[in-house]
């Protein structure tokens, strides 16, 4: 489970530990810019990712690794965090920033340190 999401929840009095409740009511949260729609993620380590977006719940799977692959997972929720960006500022789906988070975390979990060596293979 996404602990930082549990936390968020309890300082929040959500009331709830259901990551896709929590998630839902992040989204619903006022914003000063209205123009857009609020989006709430939740990552789960192995388990699916979350995207949560008007009400609606979207689950991206994870390939979990076996445990002689997991070297570090130091650094795995800022790769996370930039591979989605990198795709983000290129106006890609929603769809696409995740699964290239999602690529991200993988890589970095695998090597010891925040570290990436060599030319990315992501492809969306």
């Amino acid at each position: 489970m996404s602990k930082e999401a549990l936390a968020f929840a309890e300082a929040q009095n959500f009331g709830t530990e259901d990551l896709r409740e929590i998630g839902r009511k992040i989204s619903a949260l006022p914003k000063q810019n209205e123009s857009r729609m609020r989006i709430a993620i939740i990552t789960q380590g192995s388990d699916p990712v979350l995207l949560i977006r008007d009400g609606t719940i979207t689950e991206f799977p994870v390939e979990k690794l076996s445990a002689d692959q997991i070297v570090d997972t130091n650094g795995a929720g800022d790769a996370f965090v930039g591979g989605f960006l990198a795709q983000l500022v290129q106006e890609r789906s929603f769809d696409t920033c995740i699964k290239c988070g999602i690529w991200a975390a993988r890589k970095i979990i695998q090597r010891s340190g925040c570290t990436f060596e060599g030319v990315p293979d992501f492809e969306a």
